[in-house]
């Protein structure tokens, strides 16, 4: 049995994917912190429609109505991974135009870090939850 085909362990390892590219993104950051000109850059949150509807796709989730004009679709979705440009707080940058504060960094990687945790933990209790329904340890 292939986890990857529990709609739950793929949600979760895509997760994990997204934050391990933005950590990657914030790294980059941190290294060009004394690069003039250079504008800090994040990755675009991935839309939670848009994992429903590829979920939906996949022959995942299913929504389920009482009525046919209930709980339709409006609003777009975003792409996974798209490289998105840091706005700038208060004109905040450097003399050379080097707008990364290494402040903010660091506080995002700690977030994404303590998210990859969690996602793990989430992964790993959910895999002992499948085990002991199987009736292993």
């Amino acid at each position: 049995m292939d986890l990857k085909s529990i709609s739950l362990f793929s949600s979760l390892g895509q997760k994990m994917n997204w934050l391990t590219e933005r950590q990657k993104v914030l790294a980059q950051n941190i290294a060009n912190a004394n690069t003039p000109g250079y504008i800090p850059k994040d990755l675009k949150k991935v839309s939670f429609k848009a994992q429903l509807d590829q979920t939906k796709m996949t022959g995942g989730l299913q929504l389920q109505t009482t009525e046919s004009g209930h709980m339709s679709a409006a609003g777009g979705g975003g792409s996974d991974y798209e490289i998105k440009v840091q706005e700038m707080k208060f004109g905040m940058s450097a003399q050379d135009g080097n707008a990364v504060v290494l402040e903010d960094e660091l506080i995002k990687m700690s977030e994404t870090q303590m998210d990859y945790a969690m996602a793990v933990n989430l992964y790993r209790k959910h895999v002992s939850m499948v085990k002991t329904a199987l009736g292993r340890k």
